[in-house]
């Protein structure tokens, strides 16, 4: 009996932890974002470059995303990101992969309406953590 009584008290517990409020992106978006548009910045970590946006709040709510995926002289990574002498194909793929995944981005923002809810993506790891800051340092000015 008093097992069964310890269980019931479990399971309450845990029912009623599950009912507990969680911000979710609709929630932070119904707070809303001021219209205009917003710029942020974020270095990529270890490979280098730099992810820039420009976000576009209309509605208060994420319109669009420009960014710019620039190599470590300041150039919008291409077809040519990774080649080296002599081609090392497979670090090209991977460059090229990350390139691919990193395009993905700014669609995901725009759907999801909150930076920290964006997953990484394959081969773009680290664009994806400098995204991520480049758009709260972005949405920040828009609050």
């Amino acid at each position: 009996m008093k097992k069964r009584i310890a269980l019931l008290a479990a399971l309450m517990l845990l029912s009623l932890a599950a009912c507990g409020k969680k911000e979710s992106a609709e929630s932070k978006t119904a707070q809303g974002y001021k219209d205009g548009t917003y710029s942020g910045e974020a270095e990529v970590k270890e490979v280098g470059g730099t992810i820039k946006l420009d976000i576009t709040v209309s509605d208060g709510k994420i319109a669009t995303v420009d960014m710019q995926n620039l190599d470590r002289e300041g150039k919008e990574k291409g077809e040519d990101y990774g080649k080296s002498e002599p081609l090392n194909r497979g670090l090209y793929s991977i460059a090229q992969n990350s390139i691919l995944g990193t395009d993905k981005l700014p669609g995901l923002l725009v759907d999801s309406q909150d930076p920290d809810s964006i997953d990484a993506v394959s081969g773009a790891t680290l664009s994806r953590d400098a995204f991520v800051q480049a758009a709260k340092a972005a949405l920040d000015s828009a609050k």
